[in-house]
């Protein structure tokens, strides 16, 4: 069985949660309550893992994957069908694992165990630095995930787009390896290919120039085969971007 220390939330494509009382709501709503009363559990239980049941999903379980992405850290877990062809996806949106149906509880408990002693491991020490950064004209804070650049309106950032980014700007002109950023993103005995970080690195860049213009996209530099590295000089700001109406959440998981 699942250790007694580790809490689940179980929670079907469109985050409505099995089993849980369902009162009469209007269709067009019900969607919309669904995802309301699954992020209040959520703030209310801080589960360990989200076990997301997209075995009968429609292309739009990544859209899901993405909601939860752009609320919460917290790991996902991702039910699926045996070769369905969106389980690699699922992993670029955001998911730390899928796993097949019918469920075995076995396989399930390893599944979630592994998930959590993974993430549970200590990051990087620049990961956790919540400073605020300026370079080529970008006011970057990491407390709040928000770039502020000389174009309005702030642009926010997803936190793997902040962990990256972070990582950068603590390292200026330094090779920062694709082993390096699988591990900040997705932990290290990380399971991905060069293509989910790629998503990542080119969202980032699209995010850059959407704060500091189309120059801003050569910032990021790719070596072939190696890694990137952020060509700029960053200098660290007392305070953070002054907020001239920064939505309340990132735009992507």
């Amino acid at each position: 069985m699942i250790g007694v220390a580790t809490t689940i939330v179980f929670a079907r494509e469109d985050l409505s949660i099995p089993g849980a009382a369902e009162p009469g709501t209007p269709p067009d709503n019900r969607r919309e309550t669904a995802q309301t009363r699954f992020f209040d559990l959520i703030s209310r239980s801080s589960p360990d893992v989200i076990v997301l049941d997209l075995s009968r999903a429609s292309a739009g379980g990544t859209d899901t994957i993405m909601t939860v992405r752009r609320r919460t850290e917290i790991p996902i877990l991702v039910v699926c069908n045996p070769g369905q062809p969106q389980m690699e996806d699922y992993r670029i949106a955001g998911a730390a694992d899928c796993i097949t149906a019918p469920l075995d509880i076995v396989s399930l408990n390893q599944t979630i165990q592994r998930i959590v002693r993974v993430r549970g491991r200590a990051k990087p020490a620049s990961v956790k630095t919540r400073e605020n950064f300026l370079f080529a004209g970008i006011n970057f804070c990491a407390r709040r995930n928000v770039l502020v650049g000389p174009i309005d309106p702030p642009v926010d950032l997803t936190g793997s787009e902040a962990r990256l980014l972070t990582y950068f700007v603590s390292r200026p002109w330094t090779l920062c390896t694709r082993s390096e950023i699988a591990e900040l993103l997705y932990g290290p005995e990380h399971l991905v290919g060069d293509r989910a970080i790629d998503v990542v690195v080119n969202r980032l860049r699209k995010k850059l120039v959407l704060a500091g213009g189309i120059e801003a996209e050569q910032l990021i530099k790719t070596e072939f085969r190696q890694g990137y590295l952020l060509v700029a000089d960053v200098e660290r700001a007392p305070h953070g971007p002054s907020v001239r109406s920064v939505p309340a959440e990132p735009q992507y998981a």
